[in-house]
């Protein structure tokens, strides 16, 4: 069962098998199953909002999610979400650091060189045919990226992808706002529904009004982002009632579809919603598709 065939039906998209995500020249040990270059003594405590940290491997900079409760999924009243999305719940998380962008073509081409990340399939954009390896769009966000492509890179950077919990409250912030400046949707905040940034991709950090309550930026459109977790359609109905709020919930050990966030510039205003769950196959690569890391004091 696909949830995002809205989507899939209006580009380009790729299911690769897993022998073509794995570099023909890979030792019997892929790089990004050793140990990451970065462990976690080396990782400061996330205390405060606003608070920085810039990666000692790949340069990005990521904002601080300190621990507590946030409102996860759609509100009952929400009637452009899913029966997916609800009931919404309360959620505890431990305090996690989240990239503040996208992974760029630039930070990826440093995995590809260290051999850690496998050279892309497709180098062009929706509207350009150049663009990943072009130095005009270095700081754009990595596309045609599929699961263990986006897996492989945070791994070789030292983080890991964020859980589909940690990502939501990372775009919403506490209080269960439906995008991640508020409750209405803005134009000027993303890139989304073709109506800025030309049909394509634009240089992450574009939009700081659409900032998260925690200071992540192109959380709603842009690309749509890998999250760690397989996709449950009733994970949230487990919850419904509930009086305490679940901890550090993660998603089944194992399903056909792994869960994607945010939407894309391809996406109107109810598909960059922050409680919107997507679902795709692991291997679907496409020009709308792309990631960030987390990683955990």
């Amino acid at each position: 069962m696909v949830y995002m065939g809205w989507i899939v039906g209006c580009a380009s998209v790729q299911s690769t098998t897993q022998a073509s995500i794995t570099p023909t020249s890979a030792p019997t040990v892929l790089p990004w199953k050793q140990n990451p270059p970065i462990v976690s003594e080396t990782v400061p405590p996330c205390e405060a909002v606003y608070q920085t940290w810039v990666s000692p491997v790949d340069g990005a900079t990521l904002v601080c999610v300190p621990a507590g409760t946030f409102w996860m999924g759609a509100a009952e009243k929400d009637l452009e979400a899913k029966p997916y999305e609800k009931p919404q719940h309360e959620v505890w998380l431990d305090a996690y650091w989240i990239d503040q962008t996208e992974v760029t073509n630039r930070q990826y081409a440093q995995c590809v060189a260290a051999g850690a990340c496998k050279p892309l399939v497709e180098t062009r954009s929706n509207t350009r045919l150049s663009y990943y390896g072009s130095s005009l769009y270095e700081d754009y966000p990595v596309i045609y990226i599929g699961w263990e492509q986006a897996n492989a890179y945070c791994a070789w950077a030292g983080r890991r992808l964020p859980t589909e919990a940690e990502w939501e409250k990372a775009a919403r912030g506490p209080d269960g706002r439906k995008y991640p400046w508020g409750n209405y949707a803005n134009g000027s905040y993303a890139n989304y529904d073709y109506t800025d940034g030309g049909g394509d991709t634009r240089r992450v950090g574009s939009y700081p009004n659409g900032a998260s309550p925690y200071g992540a930026l192109d959380m709603a459109g842009n690309v749509w982002e890998w999250t760690a977790d397989w996709f449950d359609e009733n994970a949230y109905s487990q919850y419904a009632g509930a009086e305490a709020p679940v901890v550090n919930p993660r998603g089944p050990e194992s399903g056909e579809h792994r869960v994607v966030r945010g939407g894309a510039f391809r996406g109107d205003y109810v598909i960059i919603r922050t409680s919107m769950r997507g679902n795709l196959d692991p291997n679907t690569q496409a020009d709308y598709f792309g990631f960030r890391c987390a990683v955990s004091p």
